[in-house]
């Protein structure tokens, strides 16, 4: 092993640049309209295969790697030394991001759908609008990419109890601790799952995935027993860990393929669901095969990257100092970017990545310029001054955000939920909502349908002309491709598929299941009957009504 660990110092720059992938590919993606910077209406459905497979090691990789460097970060120095050098280091520039960058997010999200500009202290990232919709980011800002700074920030100090308190045993050795992993990760998942708790939590300092923190805090202190145990210098176990990876991959990788996509199906459809083997059973394979694939993934990285890069190499000599800064900034970049792209007429793969090359490295180029240009003329005492008036300005910020009456007035934040009023026909409300310039194909979470695919499903004719009249997307496609023509097709509603035709509906696009609109009506009512009826069992409490004489004959 070098003196220096070069490959570690790769492969967080080649993460970083996976993470921009993963950024980029989600403007391209359908389903994240109502939160995601910038929404194109170019889409390329490889994209969410891409997601599914980078999502699993790619935070793991670099929580590994800032574990890994903990114990030399702590050396010889005192807890106030150790918490200051990681005060400065994390909490100083993850305070600049969110009091800059996430209002800037939110800048970029509203232009981009030209939608109107927002009174000033509901840009930040702890603002809450209690009458909103939570997926609408304008409603509900979050820390969005920088969740993981504050995270990480709280496994150091964890780290530094745990060494003061001697907890930290350095006989643990890396298989007990890969075990571990696994171990404690599926007992944890499963308990977050079975309690009904998975999801985000977000707050004023921490966001994170509650299934997935004790596991990516076990991952950081897998790095650090790689660190004690001089792991890469053990050339042999590593190279029997790297085969043993390539075996189980293969394996763990189609598993979970098989068991996530089937698993977020069944989150989309409810009324639809499938289970391979029961409910808790497909829940334990998914998250079994999960953490296996990323620490597959996490080893195959590390024994590539040491064994044949584990020296310096020019161009990643440039790179590898941004990388950090790189992560921060780079979402900014991302939507400037997708910004300037979406009047290009190029099929989505080409602008996804066209996207990712250019956001990372103009982020690259930015952040390099900086650092040269800045370099020792920033006085220490300046990381306070900007500490102080960050917090001048969250607390006028939160004073403004305490005063809820006044806010919702004189703010004039739309507090309509778009779909409710398509199920109720409520007109009055839908044209309030186009008043105030709320987007009208605001997705829905569970079924990626729009508004107006709510209003054709639940026959609700006024609310549907209003909504196509007002400009929504008559080619809107949901998580399953289908699309309000192939919804008003299927429904046997004519007036409003020829409405929809009138106003530029294209008949020929498909769901994933290779139907056009003409498609579904294409078989017989007795074929189409099970699926009326498991709509009647879902939606009917929500008032669908479905006459089977009247589908039967139209």
């Amino acid at each position: 092993m070098t003196p220096r660990s070069y490959f570690l110092d790769h492969l967080r720059t080649f993460m970083v640049f996976l993470v921009v992938l993963t950024h980029a590919g989600m403007t391209y993606e359908r389903g994240f309209d109502a939160f995601w910077i910038v929404n194109d209406p170019a889409k390329w459905n490889g994209i969410a295969l891409i997601r599914l497979y980078l999502d699993v090691f790619v935070m793991a990789t670099l929580f590994f790697i800032a574990g890994y460097f903990v114990p030399l970060s702590l050396g010889r120095r005192s807890n106030r030394d150790f918490i200051r050098a990681k005060f400065h280091r994390i909490i100083i520039p993850w305070l600049v991001a969110v009091f800059t960058l996430i209002p800037a997010y939110k800048f970029i999200y509203l232009y981009s759908r030209n939608l109107p500009q927002e009174p000033w202290f509901t840009y930040f990232h702890f603002f809450r609008y209690s009458a909103g919709d939570a997926a609408y980011f304008p409603h509900n800002p979050t820390q969005s990419w920088l969740w993981f700074l504050p995270v990480l920030f709280l496994f150091q100090l964890i780290y530094l109890a745990m060494y003061r308190a001697n907890w930290i045993k350095r006989k643990i050795t890396v298989p007990v601790g890969l075990a571990g992993i696994l171990v404690l990760g599926i007992i944890y998942s499963m308990f977050i799952s079975l309690i009904g708790s998975t999801g985000w939590t977000h707050s004023a300092f921490f966001d994170f995935q509650r299934e997935r923190l004790i596991v990516y805090f076990l991952v950081f202190m897998l790095g650090s027993i790689y660190y004690q145990q001089q792991a890469f210098s053990n050339n042999q176990r590593q190279k029997k860990l790297f085969v043993l990876a390539n075996i189980a991959i293969g394996f763990s990788l189609a598993l979970y393929t098989m068991f996530a996509l089937n698993l977020f199906g069944n989150l989309v459809n409810p009324g639809e669901a499938y289970y391979f083997l029961s409910p808790g059973l497909d829940r334990l394979v998914y998250y079994t095969s999960m953490l296996l694939t990323m620490l597959c993934f996490l080893q195959i990285f590390l024994y590539s990257f040491h064994r044949t890069l584990d020296r310096p190499i020019r161009i990643m000599e440039v790179l590898n100092p941004n990388s950090y800064y790189v992560y921060l900034i780079h979402m900014i970049i991302l939507g400037l970017i997708a910004v300037l792209l979406l009047p290009v007429g190029i099929p989505a793969v080409f602008k996804y990545l066209l996207l990712t090359v250019l956001t990372f490295f103009i982020s690259h180029g930015l952040v390099y310029a900086v650092r040269k240009g800045l370099k020792n003329r920033i006085p220490p005492w300046m990381d306070w001054v900007v500490l102080g008036a960050l917090l001048m300005i969250s607390a006028t910020a939160l004073v403004n955000d305490k005063t809820s009456d006044w806010v919702a007035e004189s703010v004039n934040l739309p507090d309509i939920n778009l779909h409710e009023a398509a199920i109720r026909n409520d007109t009055n409300a839908i044209k309030q909502a186009i008043s105030k310039g709320m987007p009208l194909d605001v997705v829905d979470p569970a079924s990626g349908s729009s508004p107006l695919m709510t209003a054709i499903v639940f026959d609700q004719q006024e609310a549907a002309v209003a909504l196509i009249d007002a400009g929504a997307n008559v080619d809107f496609q949901d998580y399953g491709g289908s699309t309000p023509l192939h919804a008003a097709a299927y429904f046997c509603r004519p007036r409003l598929v020829q409405y929809l035709l009138d106003h530029g509906a294209d008949p020929t696009l498909r769901s994933k299941d290779g139907l056009t609109p003409r498609d579904v009506v294409s078989g017989s009512f007795e074929e189409a009957k099970p699926g009326y009826d498991k709509f009647r069992e879902s939606l009917g409490p929500l008032g669908l009504k479905l006459d089977d004489d009247y589908l039967e004959r139209t």
